[in-house]
């Protein structure tokens, strides 16, 4: 007998796909507002007159500070609001923030803007994680996780263009004129331009619909309580840690890539800063694009046939490929460094999509937001804040030379990537031996949502 489409299912499809779209432009958005100082270095430092030590600042610890504080906070309350309204606010902060890094005049007042914009994106990760968890079964999730992770991976190539173009095109007066941005400096314009499309955004999630809160899960809390939640991962920290110094290690490894590797194009290959950030873009777009393609499938099958363990599995082989991406000073020519740096998109998509699975899969349901803040407080608190701050140091005390920038990105992030997969290995073996000992507790991690 042919089945017939139950009523309300295409419409509640249709819905929560719209939702995992606006979930990934809100990362990029998000993505580009924090790494725009990246392909702005030397400019900014010019202008303001402040050293390489403190632009690490800039991009790690003083967006990191409040970014991973603010997270833990919004983590727990995203368990229990409503977590459309808690997102709108946070794009909205952000958003004013990274329009005021723009009319920064010192770097207190940088340093600043970038704690607020660490405040209002604290909020994106565990809303969104949590809101796909919800809508689509574990296996069904890869995908969607797939496109949200897609968001960040695309954005340092969007960005790259745009900010490319606007930094050769606003010396040329195309923004002569326009009072607010007139004769302004191009990386100022840059930023006072998204932070107000950051604004129009968070109105765009006004339709988005706030998604029933759903429980199936690895393991499990003895109730629906905040206490028991939180007793039953500290109850498996034999998981929980390695995992999370997975996480960390890999974000010190891909923050190194990303926030110095146009300085190394610029400073090793001589290649002028537009010219850097428009090669970067398109690089990173081109790996992007592959790699949500290859996440969502292999998410999906691994998922289906291996559960979370299996997902760990992924993400460990795949830190491996992330160390090439920190060998481009090796490379003969600036288009070989161009495609190796941005690679890192590729190696992110992936196991960006497997470990997010595995958080919305194994942490009970009143610590998913938590679990999901604490990912992003790993990766950004080691990641994003000492990868920027060890390139730094090497180049500066051990090279002592700005041209030497290179060799540091290679130095620091293999040892991240390698330290990585070894991390994410063992946090694997003691997930599989956990669940060996309760199979019942496999069930949620293979079987789809009723």
């Amino acid at each position: 007998m042919k089945e017939t489409a139950i009523p309300g299912t295409w419409s509640r499809a249709v819905s929560a796909w719209f939702t995992v779209l606006m979930l990934c432009i809100a990362q990029v958005v998000s993505t580009i507002d924090r790494g725009m100082l990246a392909l702005v270095v030397d400019p900014v430092r010019q202008d303001l007159g402040i050293t390489d030590l403190q632009i690490a600042i800039l991009q790690g610890f003083a967006f990191s500070f409040l970014y991973v504080i603010a997270g833990i906070a919004m983590g727990l309350i995203a368990d229990v609001v409503n977590r459309k309204r808690l997102l709108m606010a946070g794009i909205a902060v952000w958003s004013a923030a990274t329009l005021a890094s723009g009319l920064a005049e010192t770097f207190g007042h940088l340093f600043a803007a970038r704690l607020f914009i660490g405040i209002g994106e604290a909020v994106l990760a565990p809303c969104a994680v949590t809101m796909i968890a919800d809508l689509f079964p574990v296996s069904r999730r890869g995908k969607p996780m797939a496109l949200y992770v897609f968001g960040s991976m695309i954005a340092f190539g969007v960005g790259s263009v745009i900010t490319g173009f606007i930094l050769e095109a606003a010396p040329q007066g195309m923004f002569d004129g326009i009072g607010f941005l007139e004769g302004r400096a191009p990386w100022r314009i840059a930023f006072i331009l998204a932070g107000g499309f950051g604004l129009v955004l968070a109105a765009g999630f006004v339709p988005v619909k706030e998604p029933v809160r759903a429980e199936e899960k690895v393991i499990k809390g003895g109730s629906n309580s905040l206490r028991d939640s939180i007793r039953a991962m500290s109850g498996n920290l034999q998981i929980y840690v390695p995992f999370y110094l997975a996480l960390a290690l890999f974000g010190v490894g891909i923050s190194v890539v990303f926030y110095w590797g146009p300085v190394m194009m610029t400073r090793v290959f001589d290649y002028p800063v537009d010219q850097v950030s428009k090669m970067l873009g398109l690089g990173h777009i081109a790996w992007a694009v592959a790699g949500v393609v290859v996440a969502g499938v292999v998410t999906d099958l691994v998922a289906r046939r291996k559960g979370p363990v299996g997902l760990i599995g992924v993400a460990a082989a795949i830190s491996l490929l992330g160390i090439p991406t920190g060998l481009a000073v090796l490379a003969g020519n600036g288009t070989t460094a161009v495609v190796l740096l941005s690679g890192v998109t590729f190696a992110s998509a992936i196991f960006g999509s497997a470990m997010l699975s595995v958080v919305a899969e194994i942490a009970p349901q009143r610590t998913r937001g938590l679990a999901t803040a604490l990912y992003a407080f790993f990766m950004t608190l080691i990641g994003a804040s000492s990868g920027p701050l060890l390139v730094a140091y090497v180049t500066e005390q051990i090279f002592r030379s700005d041209a030497a920038v290179g060799l540091s990105i290679a130095f620091v992030g293999t040892i991240a990537f390698g330290a990585c997969a070894m991390s994410a290995l063992i946090a694997a073996r003691n997930l599989r031996a956990w669940t060996d000992r309760q199979p019942e507790a496999t069930d949620a991690a293979t079987a789809p949502a009723s």
